[in-house]
């Protein structure tokens, strides 16, 4: 083949990408950049200079599907450290296994917002007093820059232990990559979060503008599962300076509203190709429907889902274990309050013409307008019901 008309075999993989980066980060001549489309989702950009090696279909999830992930243990665990577990999604089990790894000289790589929160990206954390930026649920597709995947192979490289946390296909193109560079991993913690998909960066910055613009200061913190009014009702909260401007329980919030019912979801989040493939050690989410099951363990601090899929993942739950309060469960009492563990979700049934007007760059205030995202009377009834039951059993 002319070495002028050479193009990456990436190429070809389209609106299936997830947006992991790990092609641009293991081609060996740097000819992919990740660029933004329309909606602020990030895919590969062909530059010039590909040489046909092909390292980057090897490293796309979407091209190279791992093997089936082993559920080796299934537990619902929560920190006995209530402050831990008021700052964290659910039980806190993350931060327990953060902390395990800073404690050993190690380093924790985990999506965190930018200074002004208009954006989230994966960053490295070294010390414990930095632990609480990659803590907590950020709805909105962190971007994984090359500098992440060479931190993560510089620090395993010099044998520190080193987490890394992220969806399953951000663990799986960090694990493809890795194996292309033929960096051992006996020292690496990949924890998956449970993801119900990610939602449209542009989305994002817009809705923040207009939240500020609403409270008349530009946001500077946003913790979009603040506890204040209970873990199942998560509310999101909005800062300035430390000071609370806007908080809305997750069914009122548009932009929640909007992610929930799956019109601002990345296209590949429908099909997703690293579901339970991936290759993570553990993965994390809310314990959903843990107050049916074990109602005498629940809470307003909430409670994890923890599922060892490895046994570096059973000994990692292990040497925290001590400081956790946890139990017995498994995948079949996991799935119903988290079925986009297993499977992708359905999409918005208008969500190409909702993000046809996104891309458009509509107002915020159009958006609203024009899409309510009001629940249906079924979905109503049922968060009535639901409700009901959580006074009922205290």
């Amino acid at each position: 083949m002319d070495e002028r008309t050479k193009s990456p075999s990436i190429s070809g993989v389209g609106d299936r990408c997830c947006g992991c980066g790990s092609c641009a980060a293991v081609c060996p001549v740097s000819c992919l950049r990740m660029k933004p489309d329309s909606c602020g989702f990030v895919h590969p950009s062909y530059e010039s200079g590909c040489i046909g090696c092909g390292k980057c279909a090897k490293a796309c999830p979407v091209l190279t599907v791992g093997k089936q992930d082993r559920a080796l243990s299934v537990t619902w665990a929560k920190t006995k450290d209530d402050g831990l577990r008021d700052r964290s999604s659910s039980g806190a089990v993350f931060g327990l296994l953060a902390k395990q790894v800073l404690d050993e000289g190690g380093a924790a790589y985990g999506a965190a917002f930018s200074g002004d929160c208009s954006a989230v990206k994966h960053v490295r954390v070294d010390s414990k007093d930095e632990l609480d930026v990659v803590m907590r649920s950020k709805y909105v597709q962190s971007y994984v820059g090359v500098d992440v995947y060479e931190g993560v192979e510089g620090d395993l490289d010099s044998g520190k232990q080193v987490l890394f946390a992220g969806t399953a296909c951000q663990n799986a193109g960090i694990r493809n990559y890795l194996s292309l560079k033929k960096v051992p991993m006996a020292n690496l913690l990949l924890v998956e979060v449970i993801c119900h998909g990610v939602p449209s960066p542009k989305l994002w910055s817009g809705w923040l503008d207009y939240v500020s613009s609403g409270v008349g200061s530009e946001v500077d913190e946003v913790n979009f599962r603040s506890k204040s009014t209970d873990w199942l009702t998560y509310s999101v909260a909005y800062f300035v300076a430390t000071e609370k401007v806007r908080s809305d329980e997750n069914s009122r919030d548009w932009y929640m509203r909007a992610f929930l019912q799956n019109a601002s979801l990345r296209g590949s989040c429908l099909n997703c190709p690293a579901k339970r493939c991936c290759g993570s050690d553990l993965t994390l989410g809310d314990f959903w429907g843990v107050q049916e099951i074990h109602p005498e363990i629940v809470d307003r601090l909430g409670v994890s889902a923890v599922i060892c899929n490895t046994e570096k993942g059973v000994a990692a739950l292990d040497a925290v274990c001590g400081s956790l309060e946890m139990g017995p469960s498994s995948i079949e009492e996991v799935v119903p309050g988290n079925p986009s563990l297993i499977r992708s979700v359905k999409p918005y049934v208008r969500r190409e013409e909702f993000l046809t007007d996104v891309a458009s760059g509509m107002a915020i205030e159009d958006l609203m307008r024009k899409w309510t995202f009001e629940p249906s009377l079924k979905q109503k009834v049922r968060g009535k019901l639901s409700g009901l039951k959580r006074r009922l059993l205290g």
